[in-house]
């Protein structure tokens, strides 16, 4: 069906308002319905919006646009003060000659689609059910409608074609292109620049290791980042340099050299055009301003160093969220990681501290900053006399984890532009295995380690299954999610129990080059008749690194059939 041919009959539109303290469960206005074409369209108007459907969570970023069905019951909760969620709640039909046939629209159910603020202000100006704090009719439509009093029912008339606008919005967003090769090219040129600022990089290196001519790496360049090259590197360095000035006490010219400029006084002009002070001036406001204080996951206040370079870090997804937002850590909790992530390769430099941080490896590495995704509590005291110390939940999802360490280090611009690369491959990938298998098919993902056999709640591989891919767990694996267990260690006899209409298998890379291990075998057997894939366990972590990659390889774990097998090769 196309977006042309959809007609649709607006039923109702109202405005939820959240806050943190009271957590309701909102039901689609319709539950009662019986029309099968009837449908619920979320609209989010602020940051920090948490999605329950099925017990799985989303968390939203503003603009998100997210389509329903009345029959799908939902939770939506907020971490903010207050938090609102334009609803419309609407009938679809798609047009047959002079017949209105009962439809769903061409868009992808419970994705979120995000559409940029200024599209949703626009769509949407003149509301009068939505609260004119957040989207401000134009001063010519407040004047028409005081000249021309709208009725009821053309209210109802121009909100329904608003409607059909935004619906229209969310379908452009399905026929983009797909990005270009180049594009890609670009990113990767943008990862090396954060990794060798302080180089002589030129533009004609950079062009070159994309593979483009000078003129056409530059004018890609600007609609990527929307900077010329030169002034990215430039804002680059003096972002680097700001660091150092906060906590060195190295002369402007070392500093200036430190981060790639050849000339002292050039630098300084350019960190003046770019901050509005001279770069002395600069620290000076820096060491007379208050610390950043936070409250990290224990309740405890920790004050953040201004600038912090020299990062350790433990957990099982940290290290790839700070990978993924540009920051290298001098050391990490990586014992048992550095065998098994897909991002390996990036570890080969990256001292191990131990899994919950051994003080003794952390102050050989001098940190100015301590995060602990994995902690020992009586180790703590002797953690925090090296360096502030912050421990946070990796409970969390993978959004809520890399905007809160993203917001650590002045990077929450980096975090959003992934999560909108994200979701473009996410919605782009469903597209491509529309025919593989149905949105809301039961699916359980089983970990087998030696012997013994594994049931994923909502963590790992099993992040992407449910939240990504539009599955839903079996009753069993819900009440794990339900009661926050990350996962379950069960018996051949309970294997039954969590078994879904398709089951994902992970296995450990070691025992995928052997003949197939008899727990394995054993455990494909019970699961039939059921759809079984089997995964190399270097998939099962939730961190943005692997997710993303993971999209790429999820044509190739649909396609094999049983025991035919999905390793996690390394990837650059």
């Amino acid at each position: 069906m196309q977006m042309a041919s959809l007609y649709i009959q607006l039923q109702q539109r109202d405005l939820l308002q959240l806050t943190p303290l009271e957590e309701t469960n909102h039901h689609n206005p319709s539950t009662k319905s019986k029309d099968a074409n009837e449908y619920t369209l979320l609209i989010t108007l602020d940051h920090g919006i948490r999605l329950l459907t099925n017990n799985i969570s989303q968390d939203l970023s503003q603009g998100s646009c997210i389509l329903l069905p009345t029959q799908q019951s939902y939770i939506l909760k907020t971490i903010k003060e207050q938090a609102h969620v334009a609803r419309l709640t609407f009938l679809a039909f798609q047009v047959d000659q002079l017949t209105l046939l009962p439809a769903c629209p061409p868009l992808i159910l419970g994705f979120p689609y995000r559409l940029s603020l200024s599209n949703i202000k626009l769509a949407l100006a003149g509301e009068d059910w939505v609260a004119p704090s957040l989207l401000q009719s134009n001063k010519q439509n407040r004047l028409q409608e005081k000249k021309y009093p709208p009725t009821h029912h053309s209210k109802l008339a121009v909100t329904q074609a608003r409607l059909q606008l935004i619906l229209g919005l969310m379908a452009q967003l399905e026929s983009a292109p797909p990005p270009v090769q180049s594009d890609q090219a670009v990113q990767r040129t943008l990862s090396y620049m954060e990794q060798h600022y302080y180089e002589d990089l030129t533009v004609e290196f950079l062009a070159e290791m994309a593979g483009m001519v000078r003129w056409q790496y530059s004018k890609l360049f600007k609609l990527v980042t929307g900077k010329k090259p030169t002034d990215y590197l430039t804002e680059l360095r003096v972002q680097h340099a700001k660091r150092l000035l906060s906590s060195s006490t190295e002369t402007l010219r070392e500093i200036s050299r430190q981060v790639g400029f050849k000339d002292e006084y050039y630098f300084s002009r350019r960190f003046h055009q770019l901050t509005g002070h001279p770069p002395r001036e600069y620290a000076n406001i820096l060491r007379r301003s208050r610390q950043r204080t936070i409250t990290d996951s224990l309740g405890r206040q920790i004050s953040l160093p201004d600038a912090a370079a020299r990062i350790v870090a433990t957990g099982t997804n940290t290290l790839g969220e700070l990978l993924a937002i540009g920051i290298h850590p001098v050391g990490a909790g990586i014992t048992t990681m550095k065998s098994q992530v897909i991002y390996r390769n990036k570890l080969h430099h990256i001292p191990d501290i131990g899994l919950q941080g051994a003080p003794e490896q952390v102050s050989l590495l001098k940190p100015d900053l301590i995060l602990l995704g994995n902690y020992n509590e009586q180790q703590l005291p002797r953690l925090d006399a090296i360096a502030p110390t912050i421990v946070y939940r990796e409970s969390t999802s993978t959004f809520e984890r890399l905007r809160y360490i993203a917001g650590l280090f002045g990077r929450s611009r980096t975090a959003e532009q992934w999560i909108d690369r994200y979701e473009d491959s996410v919605r782009r990938i469903r597209r491509q295995l529309a025919d593989d298998y149905i949105a809301g098919e039961r699916a359980t993902v089983y970990l087998v380690l030696g012997k013994n056999i594994y049931v994923m709640g909502q963590t790992g591989f099993a992040a992407t299954v449910y939240e990504s891919l539009g599955f839903r767990p079996t009753e069993s694996v819900n009440q794990l999610i339900v009661d926050g267990r990350p996962w379950i260690q069960i018996d051949f006899n309970k294997i039954t129990q969590y078994t879904g209409d398709r089951n994902f298998v992970m296995v450990p890379q070691e025992e995928m080059n052997v003949h197939i291990p008899s727990t394995l075998q054993s455990l494909v057997g019970m699961l039939a008749p059921s759809k079984v894939h089997i995964v190399e366990a270097g998939w099962n972590y939730d961190d943005p690194l692997t997710r993303e990659r993971l999209l790429t390889v999820l044509p190739s774990i649909f396609a094999k059939d049983r025991l035919a097998l999905v390793p996690a090769n390394e990837k650059k």
